[in-house]
């Protein structure tokens, strides 16, 4: 069995919370096999302005093997500069359309 799980962070104070619950699921399942994505959309793209505060988690959570999307509607809406994206992050153009091409695909949503 495969597990797919993707978190949701419209708002950046959940930013933290779904590193974390996506890195302890993915230790949780001891090699299964899995895909962890955690998607940043709306206001919770501001994170960038203070990645800093989170920048070990994310580092963590990567090495764990989750990945992070950030929105592009949502980096243009809230004035963020692509050069703050963090090292192994990726980009979609649409979150919500991303959510739903995702959970199509078998992926279980969860909204941190």
């Amino acid at each position: 069995m495969e597990y797919n799980l993707v978190l949701h962070v419209p708002e950046s104070q959940r930013f933290e919370v779904a590193l974390k619950v996506a890195r302890n699921f993915v230790r949780a399942l001891g090699g299964a096999p899995h895909a962890v994505r955690v998607l940043v959309n709306a206001e919770g793209i501001t994170i960038l302005k203070r990645f800093e505060e989170v920048e070990e988690l994310y580092r963590e959570a990567r090495r764990d093997g989750v990945e992070v999307y950030f929105c592009e509607n949502a980096m243009r809406a809230f004035g963020i500069d692509p050069s703050l994206l963090p090292q192994g992050a990726r980009t979609v153009p649409a979150g919500i359309k991303a959510l739903v091409e995702w959970q199509n695909q078998g992926f279980r949503y969860v909204r941190a």
